[in-house]
């Protein structure tokens, strides 16, 4: 690969990566729907 194809890769892939990380809405749901459900946060 070359160094400008790397470097657009990693530009382009850093802010998805915190999005998807900081982004409540890809987490949340599955939050609200195991506390509804009554399910333990950790399993042992």
């Amino acid at each position: 690969m070359s160094q400008e194809m790397i470097v657009l890769v990693s530009k382009a892939d850093f802010p998805d990566f915190f999005h998807t990380l900081l982004g409540p809405d890809h987490y949340l749901p599955f939050i609200v729907m195991g506390k509804a459900r009554k399910l333990p946060l950790f399993h042992r």
